[in-house]
C-alpha cells in the first residue's frame, strides 16, 4: 500500500467552482465528482459535508457561514492544514515507536533499494516493517551510519 499510494497526489478539500473538473478527478474511482465522509461525530470535515448535503436536499437550512465562498475557502484551507499536520504527527509517532521497537535488536529482513543519491547515500525500503531509511556509504563500500 505504501508503494502504491506514495506517488499519488494528496487529497484536498476545496470549494466547488475553483478548479476545472480535470484537476479534481478521483484517481482511483474514475468518477467525475467525489466526496468522502463518515459519521459526523468523527471529524469536522464530515460535519461540514453533512450540513451541505442536508441543505442541498432541503432537509436543513444552509448555515450562514457556508454561504460565503471566501469563508468556505478559509474553512477548506484550515481543514487541509490540520489534516497535513495530523499526518506529520502520525508519521513522527510511527518513527518514534519504530526506533523504540528496534532499539537493541538485530533483525534480518528483505529490503529494496528505492533510490541511490549522488552523494553515495542509498535509500532502502523494508516492506515487512513498512519503514524506509538511508544508508550512507563511504570509501570502499563501508557503511558509515544508518538513519
Amino acid at each position: 500500500r505504501i508503494l502504491a499510494t506514495r506517488c499519488m497526489q494528496q487529497a484536498k478539500y476545496f470549494c466547488s467552482g475553483e478548479f476545472a473538473p480535470e484537476e479534481y478527478l478521483h484517481y482511483g474511482l474514475a468518477t467525475p465528482i467525489y466526496t468522502h465522509f463518515t459519521s459526523p461525530i468523527r471529524r469536522y470535515a464530515d460535519v461540514i459535508v453533512h450540513r451541505l448535503l442536508a441543505a442541498a436536499q432541503d432537509i436543513d437550512p444552509l448555515p450562514g457561514v457556508y454561504e460565503s465562498k471566501e469563508q468556505m475557502r478559509k474553512i477548506s484551507d484550515n481543514l487541509n492544514a490540520r489534516h497535513h499536520n495530523a499526518q506529520l504527527a502520525g508519521r513522527a509517532s510511527t518513527s518514534l515507536h519504530t526506533v523504540i521497537f528496534f532499539r537493541n535488536k538485530s533483525v534480518d529482513a528483505l529490503s529494496m533499494i528505492s533510490k541511490v543519491q549522488e552523494n553515495g547515500t542509498i535509500v532502502v525500503f523494508v516492506p515487512e516493517y513498512g519503514i524506509e531509511g538511508k544508508i550512507h556509504l563511504v570509501e570502499e563500500g563501508i557503511v558509515e551510519d544508518v538513519v
